[in-house]
């Protein structure tokens, strides 16, 4: 697939099949002020790639313009979810995130993935720690990452320990969103809080 005029020639894949079980409800489908949660990003970043996925056990609504994916392992892993992302992806660079992060900022996102050259990943490394479901994979991991499942290793670090990876560090990450506030994850109901906020 061609990149779309305007688009990075990348896919956006958003990981919706987590249990939600602290948040007592199926995050994707919370209501914000701009429609679900799944809408929310796909409407603050959909307008960067060229394709977007949602990935998850089960079919949901999802926003016009994307697609479903289904998890393709019987196992309850982000890694599960990466590896349908990226077997389905029609492009080679693929940004990975969960559907619990409303505050990306597209101009970190498109930092990322321009990052995506000559490495098989580009993981933010924030208070010390690598963000990956906040990162881009090229689709050529994706023998790894099966090998790792099918061995019963389901960390998504364990796996990103193997990977030639750029890590971005935190003095990089502020420049394009100053307060880190693209990794905040919405995982309680007193998290919508700060959502609705602002």
């Amino acid at each position: 697939m061609r990149a779309i005029a305007g688009k990075e020639d990348a896919s956006l894949i958003i990981l919706a099949g987590g249990e939600s079980r602290r948040m007592g409800r199926a995050k994707p489908l919370i209501d914000t002020p701009s429609g679900t949660l799944l809408e929310h990003i796909v409407r603050r970043l959909g307008m960067i790639f060229s394709e977007t996925l949602v990935v998850g056990r089960s079919q949901m609504p999802i926003p016009v313009g994307t697609r479903f994916v289904r998890d393709r392992y019987p196992v309850r892993s982000p890694l599960v979810g990466i590896e349908a992302g990226l077997s389905a992806a029609a492009h080679d660079r693929c940004f990975v995130m969960g559907c619990d992060m409303p505050f990306a900022e597209p101009a970190l996102v498109r930092h990322l993935v321009a990052a995506a050259h000559g490495v098989e990943a580009v993981i933010p490394v924030v208070r010390g720690y690598d963000e990956p479901l906040f990162a881009v994979y090229r689709r050529e991991v994706l023998p790894l990452i099966q090998r790792a499942i099918a061995a019963g290793e389901l960390k998504v670090g364990a796996v990103c320990a193997q990977l030639h990876a750029a890590r971005i560090e935190e003095e990089e990450l502020r420049r394009f969103d100053p307060e880190l506030r693209s990794f905040t994850n919405l995982n309680t109901p007193r998290d919508l809080l700060a959502l609705r906020r602002l």
